[in-house]
């Protein structure tokens, strides 16, 4: 009986080829035994197998042969089995990543929000943002974020400070950016189904105002007192489009 198709890692691993997972539970079984036993006579650590949703009748299968979960997508679910006991698994993401902009007009107003889901008897005013899609990059979300919730066109200009949170949604992590943004327009037109207000607001109101968080005013006086990190390309290590990576002056 053949196994299934596999390649080696360099960390002492083997993935098993998704694209070669036969179609029925019988060879599924034979194969899976069959390359099990093969990776053992190999030493090989672990075994990593992407299983499609359209194949998800093989999960019991697999956790019967020692299989874990590690990750699942919506059209996939990861598993991994241990074939030398105390073999290290890297941990699948651990984090959400969001960033907001500090958008000031040439009148030394601050472009901020109130949302909808945390309205008050006292409105509350934060900085526009939210978090990154998959594959995109800061300074790219953050534009993108606050053209969504306020109309207004935006130029990333530099990363000024960040937070990292434990404990956040599912028990993940999670870091916002803060981002100076230079605004390439002006009238507000917000998302009404996201957003209760958006407006320009004088930056020492916003400073001074009772009802806005010490953090977010922090924030604010980090990024218009500094130059913050830009981004800039390093030759020879990627491209902007696949690697951002920021700089202090």
């Amino acid at each position: 009986m053949q196994t299934l198709p596999y390649e080696l890692n360099p960390f002492g691993g083997a993935v098993i080829d998704a694209a070669g997972l036969p179609d029925n539970n019988e060879e599924f079984i034979l194969r899976l035994d069959e390359t099990i036993k093969d990776l053992n006579n190999q030493n090989i650590k672990v075994l990593w197998m992407t299983l499609p949703l359209a194949k998800s009748e093989f999960v019991p299968i697999a956790a019967g042969r020692g299989f874990i979960y590690h990750h699942a997508e919506p059209e996939y679910l990861h598993m991994t089995c241990t074939l030398v006991e105390g073999s290290y698994i890297p941990p699948y993401a651990t984090h959400y990543i969001g960033a907001g902009g500090v958008v000031l007009d040439d009148q030394n107003r601050l472009l901020v929000i109130s949302e909808k889901y945390y309205i008050t008897e006292t409105r509350r005013f934060k900085l526009p943002g939210g978090a990154l899609n998959s594959g995109e990059h800061i300074s790219e979300a953050v534009v993108r974020e606050v053209l969504e919730e306020t109309g207004i066109q935006t130029e990333f200009q530099y990363i000024s400070c960040f937070r990292h949170w434990h404990g956040y949604r599912y028990e993940k992590s999670d870091i916002y950016y803060v981002c100076r943004l230079k605004p390439l327009s002006f009238d507000i037109t917000m998302d009404t189904e996201e957003i209760h207000e958006a407006l320009w607001m004088p930056v020492e109101d916003f400073l001074n105002h009772e009802n806005i968080s010490p953090f977010n005013k922090r924030i604010v006086r980090s990024t218009l007192s500094g130059n913050g990190l830009v981004r800039e390309e390093v030759e020879g290590y990627g491209s902007l489009e696949t690697h951002e990576m920021m700089f202090g002056g």
